[in-house]
């Protein structure tokens, strides 16, 4: 029974998440009471625990839907468990569609998420990550305040750097977290968050942002 193994998995495979070091940012977004939970998660099994799966696969998304996906490579073949979730401050509750469900404690940062101890890792598609530099940037907003042109950097970890160079070269520079989710991109910082829409087409990464008035096209460095 999937339910089963999923719940055997997560209670034996790790300690338990006590002792666990994780950073936690308490950020918070309108829509979604912890956007770091959102996106997708891989747990790959130790070589020496025995069991059918050699994959665990989480997917979480902000209208509190979970696809779960436990996956044996060698036979290639993926049980899958479907439904929707609940989050308390250090819980999880997984519903499935059939009357199945599992309460399970977690933590979570920019890019680990722990249920019970266990470690996964969310990974970002290749097609976002690298360095984009600007080949046009307009809008109201960015002309008053004098932007030729900017560089943002999203990387593997869910870090991001964004610089902003003015017309006379001066720099500014952002660091923080970023997650996404379809075509809203967030960017979290010291300060406050930013969020865009944004498609990536044939290597050209179109940014808007409405907050201020910004509309940019970049290409990957």
């Amino acid at each position: 029974m999937k339910l089963m193994t999923l719940f055997i998995l997560l209670f034996f495979m790790s300690p338990f998440v006590s002792n666990a070091k994780v950073e936690l940012e308490n950020k918070s977004l309108t829509y979604f009471e912890n956007p770091f939970l959102i996106g997708d998660w891989y747990f790959f099994k130790p070589a020496h625990v025995e069991n059918d799966y050699d994959v665990l696969h989480i997917a979480l998304n902000s209208a509190n839907e979970f696809t779960i996906e436990m996956i044996e490579t060698s036979s290639n073949t993926v049980e899958e468990w479907k439904g929707t979730f609940e989050i308390s401050q250090d819980s999880i509750r997984f519903e499935g569609r059939e009357d199945e469900s599992q309460v399970y404690h977690y933590q979570v940062s920019h890019n680990r998420l722990y249920l019970n101890g266990v470690e996964f890792f969310k990974v970002v598609p290749e097609r976002m990550i690298g360095s984009w530099n600007s080949k046009l940037v307009s809008g109201e907003d960015i002309m008053v305040s004098n932007i030729e042109s900017l560089n943002l950097k999203l990387r593997s970890d869910f870090v991001f750097l964004l610089e902003v160079i003015s017309e006379t070269g001066k720099r500014n520079q952002q660091v923080g977290y970023y997650y996404f989710e379809d075509d809203d991109l967030v960017l979290l910082y010291e300060d406050g968050e930013q969020e865009s829409t944004f498609i990536i087409n044939e290597g050209i990464f179109e940014l808007k942002n409405e907050q201020f008035g910004m509309y940019a096209l970049l290409q990957r460095e």
